[in-house]
């Protein structure tokens, strides 16, 4: 019995959960790719599993713990490893996802078996063969551990770390969605729910200087077949998609296969995914077609209000053709979900911009994310000197981890409250966002700036 551990949002004094809640794709892979061992497991969800996470593992005595999560939740991620570890010495405890792939070193702890970094789900698997909690295919031997891509694993009172491969995302089966019906309405983005995930494409074909996106599967973008993308999708029980690429509006023979094939199969769903402003801007006769094909929110990283900035992104774009791009979905009814960066260096009239920006395009999705170099980048690396605290759980993208370069930290944080109350009463005003209560806002956000604003 294999237990798969999806934590619970990490106490930041920020929480996106309300409005933004995923259900737990990797996972469900993981289980799927398990069903062909003939292994039992089973995904825990702690932020909304009544029981806790001692009563899962007495109740089902797991052979072994495998704990998936980003960089916020490292430190839970290591205590779920330690509890089971105390709990049942004898259990290995596997970690794994995007924020382990780039730092593994952050996890060599005694209460962690392996560290699987690897995009391929089967070396988990190969470190199960290894332990015996897999038969090994007939006339084999278990595999060495030496051998396996991507493992980390204790050797001789250090660490060992294998070189990683990419990986063929085709080679993935069908996710074990079993538990998906009885869970889908805790699955959110935004206004839409219950939604589900949809993975076609791992890594990201861009360089944009500030994203980790690149860095994953050994930085190699591989794309899944378009058959296989459809046959999952018949599978998914729900209504609402979104697509978890780094970028999926990017090959545009292979988009109109995809919208093609939604025709043939008649498959009508509402789809939600990200795409760049400098191709939207210039394929209006797609972006017409995608949305015909139920295509509602496409997020769109605007990051900025001027080309100097942009520049400084290496986003290759332009405010120009951020506005086409605003004005072009706003066309065909499809809700843009701006992104912007608050950047380090902004100054008062910055935070002034970027707001008439938004005011005057008419943007009432946008999320604002405070510039933060990622551990396991050369972004990262740069800024290190720079860095204002080591705890992983403030890099939400709503803390600053980065000295402020023209403000005083609690100005910079006043500024970013006004900043985000506004464009909070803008989408209320417009009809979205009820599920949220602003008086909750207002109180995290005013407990952030007389608290953090002090503390370096």
């Amino acid at each position: 019995m294999i237990l798969l551990v999806k934590p619970e949002a990490a106490d930041s004094g920020f929480s996106l959960d309300m409005a933004l809640k995923t259900e737990p794709l990797e996972l469900e892979y993981i289980k799927a790719m398990l069903k062909e061992y003939d292994v039992e497991s089973m995904i825990y969800e702690a932020s909304f599993d009544r029981r806790s996470f001692d009563e899962i593992l007495n109740e089902y005595t797991p052979d072994a713990v495998a704990v998936t999560g980003y960089i916020t939740q490292e430190k839970l991620m290591l205590s779920y490893a330690r509890r089971a570890k105390a709990l049942r010495p004898g259990c290995i405890t596997i970690i794994g996802g995007s924020h382990a792939q780039l730092n593994p070193e952050r996890f060599f702890d005694p209460a962690v078996s392996y560290i699987c970094r690897s995009d391929n789900i089967y070396a988990i698997a190969e470190a199960l063969k290894a332990e015996g909690l897999i038969p090994p295919e007939n006339g084999f031997c278990p595999p060495e551990l030496s051998v396996i891509d991507g493992l980390c694993y204790p050797e001789n009172g250090g660490w060992h770390k294998n070189p990683m491969k990419p990986f063929d995302l085709n080679k993935l089966p069908i996710p074990d969605r079993s538990a998906f019906s009885t869970c889908q309405d805790h699955y959110r983005y935004l206004d839409v729910s219950p939604v589900a995930l949809l993975k076609t494409s791992s890594s990201c074909p861009y360089h944009c200087a500030f994203c980790y996106g690149r860095e994953l599967n050994c930085g190699t973008y591989c794309q899944r077949d378009l058959e296989k993308i459809i046959e999952e999708l018949e599978t998914i029980p729900c209504g609402n998609i979104q697509i978890a690429d780094d970028d999926f509006l990017f090959d545009v023979p292979r988009l109109k296969e995809f919208m093609r094939l939604l025709r043939e199969r008649n498959i009508r769903k509402t789809f939600i995914c990200y795409g760049r402003s400098d191709f939207i801007a210039v394929h209006e006769d797609l972006i017409r077609e995608l949305a015909e094909a139920g295509f509602r929110y496409i997020m769109v990283g605007l990051e900025a209000v001027s080309d100097s900035f942009l520049d400084s992104y290496q986003k290759h774009s332009s405010q120009s053709l951020n506005i086409k791009t605003i004005r072009m979905l706003q066309k065909y009814n499809i809700n843009l979900v701006g992104l912007f960066i608050i950047d380090s260096r902004f100054k008062k009239e910055d935070f002034r911009n970027m707001r008439r920006f938004i005011h005057a395009h008419r943007i009432t999705y946008t999320g604002v994310s405070i510039f933060t170099p990622i551990p396991g980048t050369a972004l990262f690396n740069e800024y290190r000197d720079r860095l204002t605290t080591e705890n992983c759980e403030k890099w939400d993208f709503m803390h600053l981890v980065v000295k402020p370069e023209c403000m005083s930290r609690f100005h910079f944080y006043l500024e970013y409250y006004l900043l985000v109350m506004d464009l909070f009463r803008i989408a209320q005003k417009a009809g979205i966002y009820s599920f949220l209560r602003l008086k909750d806002y207002k109180n995290i956000f005013l407990k952030l700036l007389f608290t953090d604003s002090f503390k370096y």
